[in-house]
Formats: structure tokens, sequence, C-alpha cells
């Protein structure tokens, strides 16, 4: 991991908000960012594939970037909800970027391709947030102009003959029972899980089979024959009671079944803000664990007063409090 950086506040210009809905303002990858402000690398993981968990203060302005506020007069009872979303902080998504980088190295060794040859920041995988092709957003200078940056290419990694996916942190997974897999992307989480042995949705299910319930040898040897029917509940019990996972199980005969709750998005946080006195907003902060650094936001103005031509933009900042590998 690099060095922590000393550059820590960034800043995003705003978009325009839906009225009465939520919709994508910004697709935000605080690694790129911090690499253009600080001029040295940053990543979503550490050179051995374990995911960065980026701590940062998230800070929405009512009143944009030039603080003139919002452009419209708005009633009391305006209401403007930011939420953040990003992929899962758990065991799989950990053990699935480390696989995954395992993979990517295992390729490039494959193919005769040392360290020294590739890129200086090609050591870890660059990850797209639902799509390969996302398009993050760009951070704004002390003016409200967009820094020029450079060049932030996701990560490909070689299938088969001429062919290459990236990477995806959110999102449905693909058909790998059969050997025909042609896609541009596979998401990070759904192709691990189906590369392990298939968890069983009954954990006992051996124990359910036998031995039977009313062996004549088993009771004999354990001496247990007085009480015979409070056994024969105990064994009912054993076999019916909590053997199946409180977590979804994934089905590999369904090919069509790629959607599951671990490709599935979270909610990180989010920020409700009403107008003030004579309809000033003032800023809220909320500190955010966002995995890989990259999420998304989601914002929406709500007006029961039914003002549908209040659509004003809010600016984000986001100051970078610690950097941390995922635990899982």
């Amino acid at each position: 991991m690099a060095k922590f950086p000393s550059q820590r506040k960034i800043l995003y210009a705003g978009a325009a908000v839906s009225n009465g809905s939520f919709a994508e303002t910004h697709t935000l990858c605080v690694p790129k960012d911090l690499s253009i402000l600080n001029r040295r690398g940053y990543a979503s993981t550490s050179r051995k594939g374990v995911p960065l968990v980026y701590r940062v203060a998230a800070t929405v302005y009512p009143t944009g970037l030039d603080g003139s506020g919002y452009t419209t007069t708005v009633a009391a009872d305006i209401r403007t909800t930011a939420k953040f979303l990003g992929c899962q902080n758990n065991w799989v998504i950990k053990n699935a970027a480390v696989k995954w980088h395992a993979a990517r190295e295992a390729n490039f060794k494959l193919a005769g391709i040392k360290k020294r040859d590739r890129g200086a920041y090609s050591h870890e995988i660059r990850y797209g947030y639902d799509a390969v092709g996302d398009s993050f957003a760009a951070p704004v200078d002390g003016l409200g102009v967009a820094f020029t940056g450079g060049t932030w290419d996701k990560s490909d990694l070689s299938y088969a003959a001429d062919a290459s996916l990236g990477l995806v942190l959110v999102g449905d997974g693909d058909d790998e029972e059969t050997d025909s897999f042609s896609g541009s992307q596979l998401s990070l989480a759904h192709s691990y899980l189906v590369s392990r042995k298939n968890q069983q949705a009954d954990t006992n299910l051996e124990t359910e089979e036998g031995p039977s319930r009313y062996s004549v040898l088993n009771k004999m040897l354990s001496g247990f024959q007085e009480s015979v029917s409070v056994q024969d509940d105990i064994i009912e019990n054993a076999r019916g009671e909590q053997d199946n996972p409180p977590y979804e199980v994934l089905d590999l005969s369904d090919s069509g079944d790629v959607g599951h709750d671990i490709t599935e998005e979270v909610e990180l946080g989010r920020i409700n803000m009403m107008p003030q006195g004579s309809g000033a907003t003032l800023p809220q902060t909320i500190i955010l664990d966002i995995p890989f650094g990259i999420c998304r936001v989601l914002m929406s103005h709500q007006d029961p007063g039914n003002n549908s031509g209040f659509g004003d933009d809010l600016a984000i900042g986001l100051e970078v409090l610690d950097i941390f590998e995922m635990q899982g």
C-alpha cells in the first residue's frame, strides 16, 4: 500500500438531482482521485490482492460549488437525501479478490511476463463498480474546474484465445456451469463462489439419512431404554433444527440463476437534509467505510408540496481518514 496521502481532501462538482425519486449522480473511485492529487499510485487492493477499505468523512453541500444556495425558492417541507452505495464487506469479497489476484499473477507467470516487464501501476487489479466501462467522477480544484489527471484503465484478464474480461464489484454473475462464457465482465464474488465446492442447503444431510431413528442396536448400546420417547424427540430435533445456512445458497444447476445476495450492493450510509429558517440548508457529514474505495451516490429531492421544478445539484467533499485491509 502506498504512503498515507498528505492531500486527503477531495471535492466533486454537483450533478442534477432528481425530484421525487433516487437517481445516480456520481460514481466515485477514491484511489484514482488520491493518485491525481498526491501524484503517486493508490489502489483498491494491497499487492497481495487484499481489498483496501477507505474510511472517509463525506460531506454534501446543498449550496453547490459557488456557495449560492438553492436557485429555486423551496418550501419548508422539502427533503433532500444522498445515499452512498458500495459492495459488501465480508469474507467472500475478501477471498474473491485475493483469489483473482493470484489467478492474474499466475497468468502473467505462465506467459513468461516478469513484474519488471509490466507497467508500474499494474500490480493490483483495477475494478469496475457494476460495469467494466464505468465512468468515474473527476475531482475538481478550488475554482470548480475538473483536474486533468492521467489514465485510469481497468484491468483486463485473459480467459481464452483472443478473449479478455474485467471484474466488477456488484451486479449479476454469469453462467459458468457450461464452457460457453464469452462475456466482457464477471462478478467478483459470484465467480469466486461458483469456483468452490457447492454449499449444501442442508448441512447435516448425512445424519438425516441414518442411523435409523429406532435402531434397536443403538438403543441397547446406549442404555437409554426407559426414556425411548425422549430419545426419539432428541434425534428428531437434531435432524431438523438449525441445519440450514442463514444465508443464500447458490444453485449451480440453474444456469440462469446469476443474481444473488452476494452480488447486491449495500448502503454504506445516507445523509438527510431539510431547509433551515429561510431556506438555507447546512452541509451534512457522515463517516463511511468504502470497500475498494469505490462507491456510487444516489440523490433525491422529495417535496410533499409538489414543487416539481426543484432539481438543484449538490456538491460532494471527501476527507480520507484511514486506509486499512478488509478483515472479512
